[in-house]
């Protein structure tokens, strides 16, 4: 058996009847290059040629390696087309579908304890082993981005346990440049200066000592700074900003490209589904620049990324959303779950992500609310973009969705447990509905 990415379909499933569905896999590197440029030429001949009615396009969101995420392509499309077959639902006519999963790099970091999976066995000297290597990957990832001197201060300042005065300076220096980037998804110039970064991560603890996922347990004082933010805290926070513009750089890059090109080739419809970050790739992806013509749907699952981002008018700026211009580039309502149960998307990631302009904002907000204009869409929902908050249904509800409706947040509360449920009934009904319609 060959180990090389083959120039055709990855796999081919045998799905929904037993039709047999061609499944290609298209990798991508951190600047958006296609890495493995005959499989997308076989692609996109396929596409041209094969009479396809229905393409579905998929992005996997942080955290998953070549592995996983081919595992869980797979383990949402048998759960899809087995509940087809399960309920007897009748194909339309002509229906030929293809299947397209993209691959990025999106490893270098777990957000919480909670969002490992199972430790297979092995015990507790390899949960540790897994947890160092997991820390290296986090550090050398970042260190990519540094000059030599810069690196070499980064690689032992995580190494403490806590920072003195003079440290902490140093390592808000260094990890300023990822936290300084311009925020696509509302518009933010986001300019820091280390004296803004020390006081964020003095803020923290103050405001949100209870997530101890977070923040490390309290020790003495150091030298004025404090010590209960520990230099691997920040550099986890400093990751989910480097994924979260890994994932818009990619998707606005060469899956942009590559959605042009299946579109301009074919009359298929194109439905596109993104998990997490792998939304924010879907979308950056749709939003970069025209497209030949309109994807059929999009479903978004539990996504990483503002919960303004399709803002008609981000509160408190004259600007609309990074993502604003996606609800005229579908035909069908744009889908997006949310649930209550994802922890690091209801606890964590607007922390993560708060810039210079959000210090002092954060705040205990009523249950279900927006404590933050970085809170997640996949924790609470879309806000100021038309939208309208429905539940989630299973089969056989119909969802009657209004087409002058552009965006639905979808409460997944009922059947998404967690940031990484997002394979079950209810959501491959969801995707059931929007290919049917």
């Amino acid at each position: 058996m060959s180990t090389r990415l083959p120039p055709g379909p990855y796999r081919v499933l045998s799905l929904d009847g037993g039709v047999e569905v061609p499944f290609y896999i298209i990798p991508f590197d951190k600047r958006g290059i296609c890495v493995g440029p005959e499989t997308r030429r076989h692609l996109i001949e396929r596409v041209r040629n094969g009479g396809f009615s229905d393409i579905f396009l998929f992005s996997h969101g942080w955290n998953n390696d070549w592995t996983v995420a081919v595992r869980r392509y797979e383990d949402f499309l048998e759960g899809f087309m087995g509940m087809r077959r399960a309920r007897a639902l009748p194909r339309p006519d002509g229906y030929k579908p293809l299947l397209v999963g993209i691959f990025w790099p999106s490893t270098a970091l777990v957000f919480t304890e909670k969002e490992k999976g199972p430790q297979i066995a092995g015990g507790q000297r390899q949960a540790v082993d897994e947890a160092v290597g997991e820390e290296r990957l986090e550090v050398e990832t970042l260190a990519e981005d540094l000059d030599a001197r810069q690196a070499a201060d980064l690689y032992e300042l995580t190494q403490k346990a806590t920072l003195t005065a003079a440290e902490a300076r140093r390592f808000a220096e260094i990890m300023s440049v990822f936290f300084s980037t311009k925020d696509d998804e509302l518009g933010l110039d986001t300019a820091i200066s280390t004296d803004e970064l020390l006081e964020i991560w003095r803020q923290a603890p103050a405001v949100h000592d209870d997530l101890d996922d977070f923040i490390a347990a309290p020790g003495p004082q150091t030298a004025g700074f404090l010590s209960v933010l520990d230099p691997r805290d920040i550099v986890r926070t400093a990751t989910v900003l480097k994924m979260k513009d890994r994932a818009g750089l990619v998707g606005g890059t060469g899956v942009h490209a590559l959605l042009g090109d299946m579109l301009g080739a074919s009359t298929a419809r194109v439905h596109a589904i993104g998990h997490s970050y792998g939304a924010k790739v879907v979308l950056s992806a749709t939003c970069a620049g025209p497209l030949p013509t309109k994807l059929h749907s999009i479903l978004l699952l539990q996504p990483a990324l503002s919960h303004l981002a399709f803002a008609a008018t981000v509160p408190s700026t004259s600007r609309p959303g990074g993502y604003h211009p996606a609800l005229t580039r579908v035909r069908r309502p744009i889908l997006a779950t949310y649930s209550r149960h994802d922890f690091p998307l209801t606890k964590l990631f607007h922390l993560a992500v708060r810039r210079n302009d959000d210090l002092g904002e954060a705040r205990i907000a009523a249950a279900g609310e927006p404590p933050s204009k970085y809170a997640a869409l996949g924790g609470f929902g879309p806000r100021h973009s038309g939208e309208q908050l429905i539940d989630i249904l299973d089969a056989p509800g119909s969802y009657h969705l209004d087409e002058n409706v552009r965006l639905y947040g979808v409460d997944g509360s009922r059947t998404i447990s967690g940031h990484g449920a997002i394979s079950n009934e209810s959501t491959w009904w969801l995707l059931n509905n929007l290919m049917s319609a």
